[in-house]
């Protein structure tokens, strides 16, 4: 055999096992079917190509794509807090011992409620103090009054009266002093007098505000200092939600836009708010823009202490590309859509995707307003897509 037969028959060889892979990978050998064949002729253009038997059986649909401004959902996570003025920490104004103790953590208390009564010696001594002053107010105006007459009968000298007149000044001065700080406590002159009448005077102190007793950090029994918290009272009707938003999405946020607050278990319980206000700085902690929003509460939910999801629904700061989501996909790490370029051509488009959400993507470029996106099938184009790039290889 010569040397040139030899060689042909060599290179004969080599090219049937270069075959035989993509062979292998040929539709039939796969199991796709002929309606799903491209056009490999197209493939190096990025384009995918489809029959009149591939249209009838895929019966594509495309949208316009759509250059405007946005509005789109995100999900961001918030913290519940007691809503400003409906939370207040009770504290004793006055040393004292607890004496009774009425209420404990859990229970519901109403506005003017006595929660504890506190003994003490400082309340007795204030009590005692206003009464005397109130005492001697009332006596020197007795006497102011019966040396009027008396200097008016010019039966007692003018000097007479004028000292008693400043005695009832710096008198009345005393009882305003000791009321004044008895009204400090809580406690009214009324009161007072009524509890200068016991034994043991005890110092009520009273909840400010409808709710319930969060937290208890009282005994009885218990000896307390002056400004010590006792016990704070919830009043769970509304709450403050800290929402922690990206500053990107910052920029599409106004106070007054609508809020969601989804409570997927147990019973999908869905609640509606508003933004109050947005901080103007950056939290340092979570390095997010402080969204606070002020929300009625329903069956209880949310609570202060827990933690839940916000839907927000935003506006982009300037025109965006818009297509449904359905009609993004990715090839490798690249974002791609199909735009029509005939009703049997389809191009692959590389995007560049800025946001998406439950129903739509939104685009930066790649696409033109008015060009047409595949919607369905994108999974058979881009399977016809790959087929293509197979075949070539």
């Amino acid at each position: 055999m010569s040397r040139i037969t030899l060689t042909i028959l060599v290179l004969l060889g080599l090219s049937a096992c270069r075959r035989a892979p993509i062979e292998a990978l040929l539709p039939e050998a796969i199991g796709v079917p002929p309606s799903l064949q491209a056009d490999s002729a197209s493939a190096k253009y990025r384009m995918v190509r489809l029959d009149s038997a591939q249209q009838r059986r895929l019966q594509v649909q495309v949208v316009p794509v759509r250059h405007e401004r946005a509005t789109y959902t995100v999900s961001i996570p918030g913290e519940v807090y007691p809503a400003p003025g409906l939370m207040a920490q009770v504290s004793t104004p006055i040393e004292g011992r607890v004496a009774h103790l009425n209420v404990h953590e859990g229970e519901p208390v109403r506005r003017g409620q006595v929660l504890l009564e506190l003994e003490s010696l400082a309340f007795a001594e204030l009590i005692s103090d206003f009464l005397q002053a109130q005492a001697e107010e009332a006596y020197l105006a007795r006497q102011v009054a019966r040396l009027r007459q008396l200097v008016t009968e010019q039966l007692t000298p003018q000097s007479t009266l004028d000292q008693t007149e400043a005695d009832y000044l710096r008198a009345q001065a005393r009882r305003q002093a000791a009321e004044v700080r008895l009204r400090a406590l809580g406690v009214t002159p009324e009161v007072a007098r009524a509890l200068g009448q016991q034994e043991r005077p005890l110092l009520p102190l009273r909840a400010p505000i409808d709710g319930y007793v969060d937290q208890h950090q009282v005994e009885l029994g218990q000896a307390v200092s002056a400004n010590q918290t006792l016990m704070t009272i919830v009043d769970p009707s509304r709450v403050h939600i800290r929402g922690f938003l990206a500053p990107d999405d910052a920029l599409g946020l106004q106070p007054g836009d609508s809020v969601r607050l989804v409570l997927q278990v147990p019973d999908s319980l869905t609640l509606g708010a508003r933004v109050h206000t947005i901080n103007p700085a950056l939290d340092p902690e979570n390095r997010a823009v402080v969204v606070n929003i002020l929300a009625s509460t329903h069956q209880g939910w949310p609570r202060p202490g827990q933690n839940v999801r916000l839907w927000i629904r935003l506006r982009t700061p300037r025109p965006v590309y818009v297509v449904p989501l359905a009609a993004l996909t990715y090839d490798g790490q690249q974002a791609i859509v199909f735009v029509q370029q005939a009703p049997d051509t389809y191009e692959v488009r590389p995007v560049t995707v800025w946001r998406t959400d439950a129903a739509q993507a939104l685009l930066l470029d790649g696409v033109r307003e008015g060009e047409r996106v595949v919607v369905h099938p994108v999974f058979s184009l881009k399977a016809l897509m790959r087929y293509s790039e197979f075949a070539e290889e």
